[in-house]
């Protein structure tokens, strides 16, 4: 685990998340503008996930260390397949809590990890 990459992710995803809640709630999502920073934080979870996974530190919890791991990887692509697509409120708001979900599952990534 990368530990500034983490935190960095982590307030990425939740400050992305928060912005795209308010797009959404103005009815302005568009996808285009949001394609670099999904990619980005895909990246940067791709990266975690590869030094969480060939690190030879032993989380405490390493099942749930590894699902957290590969559920990071899935949640953004799952959200935009869907958002890529559609530009109204509700393809912005399930962004938005894509966004949200990862700043958690980064946190929980943080916390089995020690």
């Amino acid at each position: 685990m990368i530990e500034p990459l983490a935190f960095a992710t982590t307030v990425l995803c939740l400050l992305s998340g928060l912005f795209a809640l308010v797009t959404a709630a103005l009815g302005r999502y568009r996808w285009p503008p949001w394609r670099p920073l999904a990619v980005l934080i895909e990246l940067a979870l791709l990266t975690q996930a590869i030094a969480g996974l060939l690190s030879t530190h032993h989380p405490a919890e390493p099942g749930t260390h590894v699902a957290y791991l590969l559920i990071s990887l899935a949640v953004l692509p799952a959200a935009l397949a869907w958002g890529a697509r559609d530009t109204t409120r509700s393809a912005g708001a399930l962004l938005a809590v894509a966004l949200l979900t990862l700043a958690v599952l980064m946190i929980r990534l943080q916390t089995t990890w020690r």
